[in-house]
């Protein structure tokens, strides 16, 4: 028992020292870290302003420190180090996360286009105002699209011509199919051409890209489940075998030798998963 409470206040030790060594590095204006570290924060706030989230970022980032205050104090008082590979994926989790979250936004805009962009035509043959007819279909958008457009709206409200809000509705969503359609839409109205029958030519392309990228999902959808079970399964081995061996990987963290071998099959894991994930990534 006594060997168990020195161990623990060992740990609370550590931790309060990398607590107050990480604080004090925070709060030095002119620290790298303390650079890094508002970099980090205003990407994750982009971020979630992209997905219109309403949550400050540094939410996120207490709940990091945490997770890895949790795993570096786990690694410390069970004595496997291996716990300690919990700290990149906590570190790379929420961008992944944000990012995973906006691709399934983009994929639920493209699904609904096709239907927005003949409601656009519909009420551009009611009203020559694009702003206008923007404004009318708005309220029967489907989500998520109707966010965006809410915001081109006050973005026209407050000033911006309907090029630029179109133009920063691009950069957010970031949809190639979405900006073809933006572009038929603006180029028919500098061209004086007919924009509503130009939409609806539109909107038959979109359906049949929708269709062949389904065509193209259904290929490859074999493929990226195998990529990603042989992604997962050393990871998996490993801990399986450490907790049905305990210290069956000694070797390899004990020694120099080892800790060469670790690193190189650690970066070769890295390269195959990343070199599979974009082979996988086959686009129309």
């Amino acid at each position: 028992m006594s060997l168990q409470l020195t161990k623990l206040l060992g740990v609370l030790c550590v931790a309060l020292c990398l607590a107050s060594s990480l604080l004090a590095l925070l709060l030095a204006r002119d620290s790298a870290l303390h650079r890094a570290y508002f970099r980090y924060v205003s990407d994750l706030e982009r971020r979630l302003r992209l997905l219109f989230i309403e949550r400050p970022a540094l939410h996120i980032v207490l709940v990091q420190l945490f997770a890895s205050g949790a795993a570096i104090a786990g690694a410390l008082l069970s004595g496997k180090l291996l716990v300690l590979a919990l700290l990149p994926v906590i570190a790379l989790a929420p961008r992944a996360v944000l990012d995973r979250m906006h691709k399934d936004r983009v994929v639920q805009i493209e699904r609904k286009l096709d239907s927005f962009v003949v409601a656009l035509a519909n009420a551009l043959r009611a009203s020559p105002s694009a702003g206008r007819a923007l404004a009318m279909i708005q309220p029967v958008t489907p989500a998520p699209l109707d966010r965006e457009i809410e915001l081109v709206l006050r973005e026209m409200r407050v000033g911006s011509t309907l090029e630029q809000a179109l133009g920063n509705l691009s950069a957010r969503v970031r949809s190639f199919q979405l900006d073809a359609a933006m572009s038929g839409l603006l180029i028919g109205r500098q061209t004086g051409g007919n924009v509503p029958a130009i939409l609806d030519g539109a909107a038959q392309t979109l359906r049949e890209i929708a269709r062949l990228q389904g065509v193209l999902r259904s290929k490859t959808a074999e493929g990226r489940v195998q990529a990603n079970v042989l992604a997962v399964a050393p990871i998996v081995l490993i801990f399986a075998f450490d907790l049905a061996s305990p210290g069956y990987f000694r070797p390899l963290t004990e020694s120099l030798g080892g800790m060469v071998v670790t690193v190189l099959a650690l970066g070769m894991w890295v390269g195959s998963v990343l070199m599979t994930r974009r082979i996988m990534a086959v686009e129309l």
